[in-house]
């Protein structure tokens, strides 16, 4: 599968959450990226996914990158070596809308080999439900808004993804 610290993160998410499905994919890029300015050969860890209020709100950001295209995209991103896939979720979630999240529950791990025809690059995506533990949301300096939505936007990136999600965090069911 992986190997190193790649291998230890994926047993260590298994290990908390148990076995969660492994979805692969590959995905076609511009050659801008955010995936090929990394210098390191080995695959890329992030973390992120739908922070909720437990009433079904859901927190979105839009970030200052030009390859976004304004799009809304769940809080997260790459984790720092040696981190874990839950500890990088609740700091980036800190990080980009100043809120602490509990319970997490992690979905799914996404395997993605993403290319622009001449470069390939592997990251691997976990993606998480949480519960936001506040409601006032604060911005960072990356993030050009966040904002709480009572539905997945039709402009969210990868809101296939966070369909079955979603699902989840409405009042009235349970996982």
């Amino acid at each position: 599968m992986c190997p190193g610290e790649c291998k230890d993160r994926m047993g260590d998410a298994f290990a908390r959450f148990g076995r969660v499905p492994i979805l692969r994919r590959t995905r076609v890029a511009s050659p801008d990226d955010p995936a090929f300015r990394r210098r390191s050969p080995a695959p890329f860890w992030a973390a992120g996914g739908l922070v909720h209020d437990r009433r079904g709100s859901i927190v979105l950001v839009r970030v200052a990158e030009e390859s976004t295209t304004g799009r809304w995209f769940t809080p997260g991103g790459l984790l720092e070596p040696g981190e874990r896939t839950d500890d990088g979720l609740r700091r980036e979630v800190r990080e980009e809308v100043g809120v602490e999240v509990t319970d997490p529950v992690l979905t799914r791990i996404i395997h993605e080999t993403i290319t622009d025809g001449e470069r390939v690059r592997h990251g691997y995506f976990a993606q998480f439900i949480a519960v936001a533990q506040s409601t006032d949301l604060r911005a960072a300096h990356e993030v050009m808004e966040a904002r709480w939505f009572h539905d997945l936007p039709p402009d969210m990136a990868f809101r296939d993804d966070y369909l079955e999600d979603f699902q989840r965090v409405q009042p009235g069911t349970t996982f």
